[in-house]
């Protein structure tokens, strides 16, 4: 499959202002804008309603604008943030009963009227906080959202337009990740990370209520949902209750009551079905796309839709094995190339795997490059000296049916729900209730023993799937429900008996768990006479591909290295949401063998490496930060710097190296064999790993903060600094240092970042950049 391509930016850009020129360097140099690597935006929710004149419409949000398409007219308008208004991702909103849509976008709080297609009302209920996640309305109208990092409770009264902060619902806790009301006045959060919670708050008098003893309290997020019965019912861990007026009585499981609607949505989540029946079965922001199925004509109506935007942010940078700078933007991941030669700015699209996510960092082995994946933790390949199928990166072959053949081969009653295809590859299936069923018409291609093999996809709404062959159950049921979009395991059944000809393949969708939808995803289907050999190494296929996972521990990576023995690739960085201390993941790209080493039992318990590079002797050394940026709580207090004994992956040493500092944001091992590094205060300091010393330290603030990969190491006995208000280059040696330009006005460099043939090359924001280094080719 060929790259799906867009060339950005190829003219030569005219730069007005004239950079800083170096104390010895005779050439001016500034550096030089290429445009915006990826122009799309990602949906942070969508809703289906009505709009005046009955016509269906679907609002589609985004970070810094509310996309309107009318399905009768087919036109979509663009509703940008209202002045004084900055862009920010919005986590959670809510439709409510009186017509209207709710929103956050970062702290302030925000109202759109889809009659009259225009933002009403906004506010800021609570200074304090950063944004806003769980959202509800209670049953006398008032809207409810719960913020992040504070945990404020805020609410407003459409027909007052008061807004009202209740305050911290836990004063530790950071997510509040869900609301409920119940009918006697009382709202409820669902709170996490580190330690769940259920907090009880009186709507009149503010007072708050801990609901779960303070001894159960584990790593994790309570939930709560509001019920017909007009009461709300929480679980935390495996505890479920039943909340009303302030005050929560244990349950059994199977003692909760069905859950009440209220058209409140998660930041990825949607709201499809219109009053009229008509179903959104598929909408696509970076696509710029959506889908319509009618029920009653069976016809599904495609839409194209268009908006301006500056794009997506990019979050990593690196030189490639083929000379190409290589990229990642993140919400909506894109991966996107820049041709030195060509001077070309090439967007590939986004990975489906992926999805929102990004690649953190990015390093190669070989032809082999290697991104660092958020939130899935996963560690993915691409070669690039193979085609870019991004379509194809669950890394698994077809096992013999896949998406589109299956697709001609389904059948379903049409009150089950219907099928259609993702990114044209996977066959989905939205079932509209439980215990539906769904057929696939498949082939025994022999007579006697056969296996056959499910190659399922997974996602965090999908439910649980009982497999049944020709009317027999097959297997135990299969749980759909993943941690992010992905491939699942190849699910094998048999062998079976009999002879070749059509058999039907069933899935019959069983109630899943909590926050599941009835729906499911398949990849490929196959017979096949042999029982399939697993291996954990590299399979063959198409390009990228994941190659590890390791979630919990990695969840938030922030760094990526090819080791110098030629066979090794690794990620490390933050754990996931709620725990502190992240770890080093390692694949072996020859023998497809991984390894994980762990901070508390390998590392240094509490950090998380967040810069990693190898010693001349192939020890790696690392640079960590203390912080807990999934809501966990912090233990150490200093950064630190680390070697790692390779042979033995045990820790030989380790180092304070910047006192009072929390993060050792980036580090470089120069030509002389000492580690330069910068620390999140902007401290330059050099390390020498043969005596174990710091050698060097000295504030270096008057050149901006410090983004990630910052530091190069040139060829010519320099290291350069990506800072981010100028470019910077500190000389072996002596450790002086001197700023070779500024950066130009509103273009702060927020991401590095990559060194090749004389070129430094950055971001800023959602725009990619180079500079040529005075001197060096």
């Amino acid at each position: 499959m060929c790259p799906m391509t867009r060339v950005l930016w190829t003219a030569t850009c005219c730069v007005t202002s004239v950079a800083c020129v170096a104390q010895d360097a005779e050439v001016v140099s500034a550096p030089r804008d290429h445009g915006v690597a990826a122009p799309a935006q990602e949906s942070r929710g969508v809703v289906a309603t009505r709009g005046a004149g009955g016509h269906g419409l679907v609002l589609g949000n985004a970070m810094d604008f509310l996309l309107v398409t009318d399905l009768e007219t087919g036109k979509t308008q663009q509703h940008f943030m209202p002045a004084g208004v900055p862009g920010a991702y919005p986590y959670g909103s809510v439709m409510a009963s009186n017509g209207k849509f709710y929103i956050c976008h970062g702290k302030t709080f925000m109202e759109f009227d889809p009659a009259v297609r225009d933002w009403t009302f906004h506010g800021v209920p609570a200074k304090g906080e950063g944004c806003y996640i769980g959202f509800t309305e209670s049953p006398d109208g008032r809207i409810w959202a719960g913020g992040c990092p504070k945990a404020h409770l805020i609410s407003f009264d459409p027909r007052t337009r008061e807004l009202r902060d209740y305050g911290r619902l836990d004063k530790a806790e950071k997510y509040v990740n869900s609301l409920a009301a119940d009918s006697a006045g009382w709202v409820y959060g669902g709170i996490g990370t580190a330690h769940w919670n259920i907090v009880a708050c009186n709507a009149t008098t503010g007072e708050m209520r801990q609901l779960v003893e303070e001894e159960t309290r584990q790593h994790g997020t309570a939930s709560v949902y509001p019920s017909e019965d007009g009461k709300v019912y929480g679980v935390a861990g495996k505890q479920w209750f039943r909340l009303f007026e302030g005050r929560a009585e244990p349950i059994q499981p199977a003692q909760k009551r069905k859950a009440k609607v209220i058209g409140n949505i998660g930041w990825g989540n949607t709201k499809f079905d219109l009053p009229d029946g008509r179903k959104v079965t598929a909408y696509s922001m970076p696509d710029r796309v959506l889908k319509v199925f009618a029920p009653r004509t069976k016809q599904t109506q495609e839409l194209a839709f268009d908006y301006k935007t500056e794009g997506a942010q990019i979050t990593s940078l690196a030189a490639g094995p083929d000379g190409r700078i290589y990229g990642s933007s993140c919400h909506p991941m894109h991966f996107f190339v820049y041709t030195p030669p060509k001077d070309t700015l090439e967007d590939w699209g986004g990975i489906p795997a992926v999805g929102g996510g990004n690649f953190c960092a990015i390093a190669y082995q070989g032809n082999v490059l290697v991104g660092a994946q958020y939130s899935a933790g996963k560690l993915w390949a691409y070669d690039v000296t193979r085609p870019w199928d991004p379509d194809g990166g669950i890394g698994l072959p077809n096992l013999g049916l896949a998406g589109p053949d299956l697709h001609k081969r389904t059948s379903m009653a049409p009150e089950d729900g219907h099928f259609s295809l993702l990114s044209s590859e996977i066959l989905f299936f939205h079932g509209d209730k439980p215990n539906a069923d769904a057929h696939i018409q498949i082939e025994k291609p022999i007579d006697g023993d056969c296996f056959l093999y499910v190659l399922p996809y997974r996602s965090p709404k999908y439910g649980t799937v009982q497999f049944l062959l020709d009317g027999r159950e097959i297997g135990s049921p299969h749980v759909g429900t993943g941690q992010s979009v992905e491939a699942g395991s190849v699910l094998e059944f048999g062998p079976f008996k009999g002879e070749a000809g059509a058999h039907k393949l069933t899935m019959r969708l069983a109630p899943g768990a909590k926050g599941t939808e009835p729906w499911f995803g398949i990849v490929s289907v196959g017979f096949s006479r042999t029982k399939r050999a697993e291996t954990k190494s590299v399979p063959d296929g198409p390009w990228p591909r994941s190659l590890a996972q390791w979630h919990k521990d990695i969840c938030r990576p922030r760094t990526a290295l090819g080791h110098p023995d030629g066979k090794h690739v690794m990620m490390a960085g933050f754990a996931g949401y709620g725990l502190c201390g992240g770890g080093i993941g390692i694949f072996n790209l020859e023998t497809g063998e991984e390894q994980l080493l762990k901070a508390e039992a390998d590392l240094l318990p509490g950090h998380s490496c967040i810069t990693l590079k190898a010693l001349p002797n192939g020890d790696l050394v690392g640079g960590t930060s203390v912080a807990a940026p999934g809501g966990g709580h912090p233990v150490a207090k200093e950064g630190e710097l680390f070697i790692l004994d390779w042979t033995g992956r045990k820790v030989s040493h380790h180092v304070v190296p910047v006192p009072g500092d929390g993060n050792i944001v980036s580090i470089e091992v120069a030509s002389d064999g000492l580690v330069y590094g910068l620390s999140g205060n902007s401290t330059l300091f050099v390390f020498d790993p043969v005596r174990r010393a710091v050698v060097h330290s000295e504030r270096v603030s008057q050149y901006g903060g410090v983004p990630r990969h910052a530091l190069h190491a040139g060829p010519d006995g320099y290291v350069y600094a990506l800072m981010g208000n100028a470019v910077v280059r500190v000389k072996l040696g002596t450790f002086e240092h001197e700023k070779l330009t500024d950066v130009l006005a509103g273009a702060r460099i927020s991401a590095g970042g990559a060194l090749h043939k004389g070129v430094l090359y950055y971001a800023s924001g959602t725009h990619f950049w180079s500079y040529d280094v005075p001197g060096l080719e």
